[in-house]
């Protein structure tokens, strides 16, 4: 009788070590996945320069060419010159702004049209950068919202990114996502505009930016 009684608190204990043991093993998922859900959300990418096209508005012969690929720019530099078919005076086509030459799409002797674009500039002083954040995350970016951006070559330094399109569809989606795990998977593309006023950041720096916790 004696014996009996102790297998039945022996199986007793066993059943309450489980059922506790299933509470705590429960209890920490349950924090882990708070912790994961409230975690920073930090994308990376890098930085390109903001495109800027120059162009011919009369058209003509172009006559010179004075900027090469990659070659830098200050606003008001002279770049090119276009003689118009009909007329005498010479086109001037200037630099708006400090930058860099990202294509020279004309060279000396050739016909432009009307509105052709001769030469694609990079704007310094406002920079784009593209990261992508997961489909579990996407909600958590707000357009038009500013965030810390961060480059490696300048550490502890914070510049401005502010959000200015997110993508409507997803990318690298699997053809037929049918699980949780499957979705995570799905990232959305983020543009930021950043500011450069100093022209500290340059084009191709890799870049970090936090767009904080849920």
């Amino acid at each position: 009788m004696a014996n009996k009684n102790i297998r039945k608190m022996v199986r007793v204990v066993v059943v309450i070590v489980v059922v506790l043991a299933g509470a705590a093993l429960s209890g920490w998922l349950l924090v882990a996945r708070t912790a994961a859900a409230n975690r920073d959300l930090t994308a990376s990418g890098t930085i390109e320069a903001v495109e800027v096209r120059m162009g011919t508005q009369l058209g003509g012969t172009v006559e010179a060419v004075n900027v090469t690929e990659g070659s830098p720019v200050k606003a008001g530099q002279l770049l090119a010159r276009v003689h118009p078919n009909a007329g005498t005076q010479v086109e001037n086509i200037r630099a708006p702004l400090n930058g860099v030459v990202l294509e020279r799409l004309f060279e000396p002797g050739e016909i432009a049209t009307p509105g052709s674009t001769l030469l694609v500039l990079g704007d310094l002083f406002t920079l784009n950068l593209t990261v992508y954040v997961p489909e579990d995350r996407y909600g958590q970016v707000i357009l038009g919202h500013a965030y810390p951006v961060q480059v490696d070559s300048f550490p502890g330094a914070i510049f401005d990114g502010t959000v200015t399109h997110i993508a409507d569809q997803a990318e690298f989606t699997p053809r037929n996502v049918q699980t949780v795990e499957g979705r995570k998977t799905t990232v959305f593309a983020v543009r930021l505009s950043v500011a450069n006023p100093s022209l500290t950041l340059k084009p191709g720096m890799p870049a970090d930016v936090n767009f904080g916790s849920k």
